[in-house]
């Protein structure tokens, strides 16, 4: 009998705070919901270029009226996993590039060819990533100009970097 009364008075004082723990898990349950603490995180707009890079933008347009560009194009939109024989492609092959972005991708608008993919390198661009990354597009058959960061906005130090694109798309110009 008095192990009872000792099972008894130990579950009279468990009981309450049972109650007290659910009673705030359910509470904290139904505050979290209506104040968006619960689940993913609602996204939120941002810029889709950095300033440097909108100016960069005006440049490039001003050198090259003869090509349309796209902004921060994924390169899964440039890329695809190789086919390998025997092994069939999986998502860990597209994961390598599918979600690195390019600052620009130059296209001829008669075409609708790829001519060149321009990085707008900044502090965050590392010498190691970006030649893998250039290694991937090559790969491909891309050429990528990457102007560097201490190059300003301005028609001459594009050109510097840019050149070579603008010789040629004016010499194809003036053969056709």
């Amino acid at each position: 009998m008095e192990k009872l009364n000792i099972v008894g008075s130990m579950l009279g004082s468990i009981v309450p705070v049972l109650v007290l723990v659910g009673s705030a898990a359910i509470l904290f349950a139904i505050l979290g919901g209506a104040l968006g603490l619960s689940g993913p995180p609602a996204p939120v707009a941002k810029p889709l270029m950095t300033r440097r890079e909108e100016a960069m933008l005006v440049v490039l347009e001003e050198i090259f009226p003869m090509y349309r560009f796209h902004a921060q194009v994924a390169m899964g939109a440039l890329l695809k996993a190789p086919a390998r024989p025997g092994r069939r492609s999986s998502p860990a092959d597209r994961n390598a590039f599918s979600q690195k972005i390019v600052d620009f991708v130059v296209q001829d608008p008669t075409t609708g060819k790829v001519v060149a993919l321009i990085e707008v390198d900044d502090w965050s661009h590392s010498a190691a990533r970006n030649r893998i990354r250039d290694a991937m597009t090559s790969g491909a058959g891309y050429r990528t100009f990457r102007i560097p960061a201490s190059a300003r906005p301005t028609i001459p130090a594009v050109l510097r970097v840019v050149g070579p694109l603008r010789e040629e798309s004016l010499q194809i110009a003036f053969e056709g």
